[in-house]
């Protein structure tokens, strides 16, 4: 029963794979030799989930999201927060820098107290532009380098007194951090706004809305959060 026996090269199903075959290498050389422009990848992409997100590098690689910001007062109560899509801090410390003013003013004005006031604004070099250590407010200091390095500099090379006569705003800078006024001064950073952002990451470690309206919204309930606890144990 069934069809008789033929040669193998006669079998239908080797017939039908070499036609494949054969179809497919034709198609080969067609694309070879009328090869199309290779499409280039487009300059500008988006995140479907989160347009106002941008990819921001931190130090466990890159993530999509935002640069939260935080000014922490001496006493570590949080003065003032913002979210923006900018992954470089320079632009921030203005901006951040007159929030924290208005709120010390206006608690300032409630109480009387010179407590409640501005008194020297510490930054890392992640801040340290020309315009950001020339803008006018309050006194600060911002460092010019990484803090280990800037802690050697001011113990192998301490100085005093004013700058030099005709030193630039970086070298004025420089000399203030090497001072030991400044160099005390600058060391209270380190202890002073690690600590609450790490506090505050335990309350939000990750934005759970989308867009940065929503997110900005998110980060400063969290800091009033925070700022609530922190009141609450400093009075019991």
């Amino acid at each position: 029963m069934g069809a008789p026996p033929v040669p193998t090269e006669e079998h239908t199903r080797i017939v039908r794979a070499r036609r494949v075959v054969a179809a497919a290498e034709t198609a080969a050389t067609a694309a070879g030799n009328h090869q199309a422009p290779a499409k280039s990848l487009p300059k500008t992409v988006a995140n479907i989930t989160d347009p106002d997100s941008r990819v921001m590098p931190t130090r466990r690689g890159f993530l999509q999201g935002y640069n939260a910001q935080v000014a922490v007062t001496s006493d570590h109560v949080i003065a003032a927060v913002d979210v923006n899509r900018n992954p470089n801090d320079m632009g921030s410390f203005v901006p951040m820098m007159t929030a924290a003013v208005a709120a010390a003013a206006a608690v300032h004005q409630a109480t009387g107290l010179p407590d409640h006031q501005i008194g020297v604004v510490l930054a890392d070099a992640g801040y340290c532009s020309n315009s950001n250590l020339n803008a006018p407010g309050p006194d600060r200091l911002i460092a010019l380098g990484k803090s280990r390095e800037q802690a050697t500099a001011a113990s192998r090379s301490p100085t005093d007194g004013p700058p030099p006569v005709g030193a630039t705003t970086r070298e004025a800078m420089a000399h203030r951090l090497r001072t030991p006024g400044g160099a005390k001064a600058y060391k209270r950073r380190g202890a002073t706004v690690e600590p609450s952002i790490g506090t505050l990451k335990t309350i939000l470690d990750r934005f759970s809305r989308r867009g940065i309206a929503a997110a900005r919204s998110e980060l400063n309930l969290a800091a009033a959060a925070y700022n609530i606890r922190k009141i609450h144990t400093a009075a019991a």
